[in-house]
């Protein structure tokens, strides 16, 4: 009986288990018995030793060699019509609940009843027999009666186990692979029924099950006739009672037919070949139960170090990003214009409508009664319709989506193959993006072998494979850790600096706006309540989500310093000192001159009465403090604390969040001078990127 409380694991420890009641177990073991001891009952009446020739009878051989040959073709056609059937079942349209009723109902059909009905139907006086007749063609106690027989009743198990999986199944695949290019049919072949496999492999071995063991429709549609309709099942029928040992002989192959075909449902196939493929060089260490290998040479994650080299030479090829529509089912009306090789950050409370917006760039949605162009070409509008993966527009969003029954390699070289390219040129793509992402490693791995930042790259690199001039990212790094958040977004600026890209940013990470965007939307209850420039929005928000969002000030400027000691030098001279680089790739990447931006929470900065001499920059020794000049711009707030803007002498704003009773002391109101002291610690620095943008500045 299974532990009550714990059982004791492989090193001694101890896993918690839900205690089953004693009912349910005794319940178990009876159920247990009922299925298996007619099997060993069976086995005690068998002639073990004279098994070989039993089965080598004339008799024997014949049902044998008859069941093989009809069940593996009964099969074969129930592959190819439940395939399509399933599919189509699959799917919602108006009478499908009644459709998958009908097409499962032989499965509870009575054995003897689904052969008078196929003898209604095809025998020599049915409703088509005699149009058969006079053609020639007899179906009726022949061999392919037995076949028919076998298809009728064997073609529901597969159809309902396929359907099924399919009706359960994540859509998010199929849909990257729509943006990436894929027409119906390619959809259907490479990412569906890959991803169906094992649903249609169970389903095909129960219906070989099916089929070996059909017995009541066979001798009613197609008798029993030795050699032509005489399978296995209608053999031990008739021959226990005259030749009780061949009989038995003939039940003991098909309960171990029976047991093998559906064992073999069972068995993780693709993990064994894999195995048996790598077991030569020694080159895998065995995983978790149930988890796929890694190869030992390839790391997780990448070292930190310089990014690889871009592939090909710089060539600007954004779009400007002209959306308009309204979606009055999901209850959002947009305007949005984002300029060529810029970038927009798109940021809204959850359910505001963000994932509509790149679903409707993206060619996933029809922007009805709307319009979406890209440059000087309408995509979607009142002309007509450019379906996802022929608008020059990428999608990566918050799942990677890595197909996982493919190479990393194959991954991304699936858009440019969709796309009309031959094997050689995707793969040659495929392998210098992958390069340019530092993934080159992976390009052999399959796809659910990677980690989370590892899938990340990959997804990345399969989107720009597809040579977009548009890059929509809905929260691309919503599902991976910060340093591979890191490593995702230093990766998207370069590239989309490099090839001039547009991009349309979803995110709820006041860093990537500072770090990727040049302008900001806030999208509210399907509405866009703000818009402007980044470091505007950011730091003077207007809307209630932005204010709650960032509580952060955001500031631009130039590298200065080292990673151990960095410093932001701004338009005006002033220098703000921060806490030193933790994350490698930063430090790794660290350029004095490249274009950053310092953040700080409005809790950091302590506003203190302008005076000719200031003391707070002259204390010697201790933590490094930033002490900038200001002018209080705006004071307001609710309760016991006040938000203060302060405006810089280079026209930026920094947030201060004050007591009531020292605003009241300093007497702060607007146009007052004031200083601004910020301990280093508190101050992050983050790069916009290995390149800087050929584009207007968002000041």
């Amino acid at each position: 009986m299974p532990d009550a409380d714990a059982a004791r694991g492989p090193r001694g420890s101890r896993a918690a288990r839900t205690r089953l009641p004693v009912s349910v177990v005794l319940l178990a073991v009876i159920g247990a018995c009922a299925t298996i001891l007619p099997s060993v009952g069976l086995g005690t009446r068998v002639a073990w030793t004279r098994l070989p020739a039993l089965l080598a009878s004339e008799q024997a051989r014949l049902a044998l060699g008859l069941s093989l040959r009809t069940c593996l073709l009964a099969t074969a056609i129930s592959v190819v019509l439940g395939v399509p059937l399933a599919i189509v079942l699959a799917h919602e349209w108006p009478g499908v609940r009644v459709a998958r009723v009908l097409a499962v109902l032989p499965m509870a059909m009575p054995p003897v009843v689904a052969g008078t009905a196929l003898l209604a139907t095809l025998g020599k006086r049915g409703l088509l027999g005699p149009l058969l007749e006079r053609v020639g063609i007899q179906v009726s106690f022949t061999t392919a009666a037995v076949v028919i027989a076998q298809v009728f009743v064997s073609m529901p198990y597969l159809v309902v186990t396929l359907e099924a999986a399919l009706r359960s199944r994540d859509t998010r695949p199929e849909t990257i692979a729509r943006t990436l290019g894929a027409g119906p049919a390619t959809l259907l072949a490479r990412i569906t029924l890959p991803l169906a496999a094992p649903a249609l492999a169970r389903g095909a071995a129960l219906a070989l099950g099916r089929s070996l063991g059909e017995f009541g429709a066979t001798i009613a549609f197609a008798g029993s006739r030795a050699g032509v309709t005489r399978t296995v099942p209608l053999a031990v029928y008739l021959e226990r009672e005259h030749d009780t040992p061949t009989a038995l002989a003939l039940a003991v192959v098909l309960i171990a037919a029976s047991f093998l075909v559906v064992g073999a449902t069972g068995v993780r196939w693709d993990l064994l070949v894999r195995r048996l493929r790598a077991r030569p060089s020694g080159s895998t260490a065995p995983g978790p139960a149930g988890s796929s290998a890694h190869t030992v040479s390839a790391p997780d994650d990448d070292p930190a170090g310089p990014l690889p080299p871009l592939p090909g030479a710089p060539s600007p090829r954004g779009r400007a990003v002209h959306l308009c529509f309204t979606a009055s089912g999901r209850d959002v009306a947009v305007d949005l214009r984002i300029p060529a090789g810029r970038t927009l950050a798109l940021i809204g409370p959850n359910g505001s409508g963000k994932s509509t917006v790149c679903a409707v760039i993206a060619g996933l949605l029809d922007a009805v009664g709307g319009e979406v162009r890209l440059g000087e070409r309408v995509v979607d509008g009142p002309a007509g319709f450019v379906p996802a993966g022929q608008r020059e527009v990428a999608l990566l969003a918050q799942a990677p989506g890595v197909f996982a029954h493919m190479s990393v390699l194959d991954n991304v070289a699936f858009g440019p193959r969709c796309r009309g390219a031959s094997r050689a040129a995707a793969r040659q793509l495929a392998r210098a993006e992958l390069a340019a992402v530092g993934a080159a490693h992976l390009a052999e791995r399959r796809g659910e072998e990677l980690s989370g930042g590892q899938a990340a790259r990959v997804a990345l690199a399969r989107a720009l494979a597809t040579r977009p001039a548009v890059l929509v990212l809905d929260e691309p790094t919503a599902a991976v850790d910060v340093a591979a958040r890191q490593e995702l977004r230093t990766l998207v600026a370069r590239r989309a600096a490099h090839d001039g890209l547009t991009v349309l940013l979803v995110t709820h990470d006041v860093a990537e706006v500072a770090a990727l965007a040049d302008d900001v939307a806030v999208l509210d209850r399907g509405r866009v309540v703000e818009t402007g420039p980044a470091a505007r929005v950011l730091a003077a928000p207007t809307s209630t989500f932005t204010a709650r969002l960032t509580g952060t000030t955001l500031l631009r400027g130039t590298l200065a310093g080292s990673p151990d000691r960095p410093r932001l030098r701004l338009e005006g001279g002033a220098e703000v000192v921060a806490a030193p680089l933790e994350n490698a790739v930063e430090r790794a990447g660290f350029q004095p001159g490249r274009s950053a931006s310092a953040l700080l929470p409005p809790e950091a900065v302590a506003v203190y009465a302008r005076r000719p001499t200031d003391e707070i920059s002259r204390i010697p020794g201790g933590s490094p403090r930033n002490a900038l000049t200001a002018t209080v711009r705006e004071v307001g707030g609710n309760g016991g604390l006040v938000t203060v803007v302060l405006e810089l002498g280079d026209g930026q704003s920094l947030r201060a969040l004050l007591t009531a009773a020292a605003v009241a002391e300093l007497g702060l109101r607007p146009g007052l001078p004031v200083v601004a002291v910020i301990k280093a610690a508190q101050v992050r620095i983050t790069p916009r990127g290995s390149v800087v943008r050929n584009t207007p500045a968002t000041r």
